[in-house]
């Protein structure tokens, strides 16, 4: 598992100030498979942390979305979910209960990207979602 100083490195090269929070939060993504929502993530850390903000976690994570740190995932119980696994994987999304579960990338392999996107864009990621 990272380190302190791994958490560290890695927000100052995605460009973020290293606070207690932030290392905070990081750790915590890292360590929960369970694709917390921000009110999951502040309430886990109320104990360790009881002055750490709401707002704060919320503000926080949109850095780390923005930064690449975390990824978003798509709403299914109406809340921001996000995802600390920086391994490729797939998710699997329960719509009775609203969990989330990796997915190993290698039994399951994506589909193609277009070969070609007009323009000269390039695919970065796919996102495959059931209705």
């Amino acid at each position: 598992m990272n380190s302190s100083a791994d958490r560290a490195e890695r927000l100052r090269r995605a460009g973020l100030k290293v606070t207690a929070p932030r290392l905070a939060i990081l750790e915590s993504l890292e360590q929960n498979r369970t694709h917390p929502s921000a009110e999951e993530l502040h309430q886990g850390l109320a104990e360790t942390h009881p002055s750490l903000s709401l707002s704060t976690v919320y503000t926080t994570l949109a850095s780390f979305i923005r930064a690449g740190l975390v990824r978003k995932l798509p709403e299914v119980d109406g809340r921001l979910r996000v995802d600390g696994i920086q391994t490729e994987h797939h998710h699997a999304f329960c719509r009775g209960c609203g969990a989330i579960f990796d997915i190993d990338r290698d039994p399951f392999p994506p589909p193609p990207a277009p070969s070609e996107l007009p323009g000269g864009l390039e695919v970065l990621h796919v996102v495959h979602q059931l209705q």
